[in-house]
């Protein structure tokens, strides 16, 4: 999994103690006074984003409006805990991850990868979209730091932080779907070869379906319980800053072509993670390969179609790979799903803002 280099930045981002041992030329739990001093430092920048919120009525735009106030304020108070929540979830699973980087590291080698490229792509938009918002923040800094007050400056570090580190969070997760989806590639083309010979090894078969039941629990257990809850906590922000964007720029219009580039360039990079997890995800489709290929060996009478029939009728009973911890799948068909529910809540604050506004008008009569 050295392929996959960027994996050990978390303990520069105060996220695990994972790093990468050359000399070992694998993953392992290294525990210094720099990752520690890292993480302290998160902990410290979220919780105090967290205080400044609740000691100050904080929103970042003003909305004319007692709800879109309250939500704002809302959304900035979600920004903070649910990325310790991610963080925490994510530092107590590092045990976890670090076996399922071991046994990706086997499959690996076992199958003969050749280097990947998507992964070290999406790192690298990682890095692109970091930019972006540095001189996003920049720019609002200008709007946000009236007075240089503390609790703006705090809430906005802690904005900034949450942005580089549920992003790289994202980052993980997809590059280890993209390995994992290329390792059942592997296995479903290596049981190709092995189906289309005149008789086919009874041993090198079970071999092969073990490769594939390994691959399949790697995703269902250890992926889900190292990413699960991380990516559940990291949704529940990522499609609340989406519905204040859609609705704050409801609210103020588009005046200008600029005012239209700017919102583009707040809300492109959160869809794009908000997607990205459910569009890299193609592992049940890889899975399914595996069943069609058998689907198409002849019988023989023998016990090689007790283990095919065995297997297939396994393989009917498939449930989605890969969830944010039994919540909801993160495939393609939550796309509908999440759109839904942001539109429907960009809808609802909306209709909350016109019956305030319906309020004030009846009262001044």
């Amino acid at each position: 999994m050295a392929r996959m280099s960027f994996l050990h930045y978390q303990r520069y981002l105060g996220l695990s103690d994972l790093d990468f041992s050359d000399s070992l030329q694998k993953y392992w739990i290294h525990k210094t006074w720099f990752s520690f001093a890292a993480q302290f430092m998160v902990v410290g920048v979220f919780v105090s984003a967290l205080v400044a919120a609740l000691a100050e009525s904080l929103y970042y735009m003003e909305t004319k409006s007692q709800t879109g106030n309250t939500y704002d304020n809302a959304v900035i108070l979600t920004t903070s805990i649910s990325q310790l929540l991610a963080n925490l979830w994510f530092r107590s699973q590092q045990e976890s991850q670090v076996v399922l980087l071991h046994r990706l590291s086997k499959l690996v080698l076992r199958f003969k990868l050749d280097p990947m490229i998507m992964p070290h792509w999406i790192y690298r938009i990682w890095l692109a979209v970091c930019l972006l918002y540095a001189i996003l923040m920049t720019n609002f800094g200008f709007y946000w730091f009236k007075d240089m007050q503390l609790s703006h400056i705090l809430t906005l570090l802690g904005f900034g932080a949450r942005c580089v580190l549920a992003n790289f969070q994202f980052t993980c997760y997809s590059g280890m779907v993209l390995v994992l989806q290329r390792l059942l590639r592997a296995q479903g083309d290596q049981l190709e070869d092995l189906v289309s010979t005149t008789s086919i090894s009874p041993a090198d078969l079970a071999c092969c379906l073990r490769a594939h039941d390994e691959i399949l629990l790697l995703c269902q257990r250890e992926l889900v319980e190292v990413y699960g809850g991380v990516l559940l906590f990291l949704f529940i922000y990522q499609v609340m800053q989406c519905v204040l964007i859609f609705y704050v720029s409801h609210l103020a219009g588009l005046n200008s072509y600029s005012d239209l580039v700017l919102i583009l360039l707040w809300l492109i990079p959160m869809l794009f993670y908000l997607i990205l997890p459910l569009v890299v995800n193609d592992v049940l489709n890889q899975a399914n390969k595996t069943a069609k290929i058998l689907a198409k060996v002849p019988r023989t009478g023998t016990g090689l179609d007790r283990m095919i029939e065995k297997f297939l009728l396994k393989n009917l009973r498939q449930q989605p790979i890969l969830t944010a911890y039994g919540f909801f799948s993160l495939d393609k068909s939550t796309l509908f799903k999440l759109f839904t529910a942001i539109f429907t809540y960009m809808v609802i604050l909306v209709q909350f803002k016109e019956m305030e506004n319906s309020t004030k008008s009846i009262s001044k009569f």
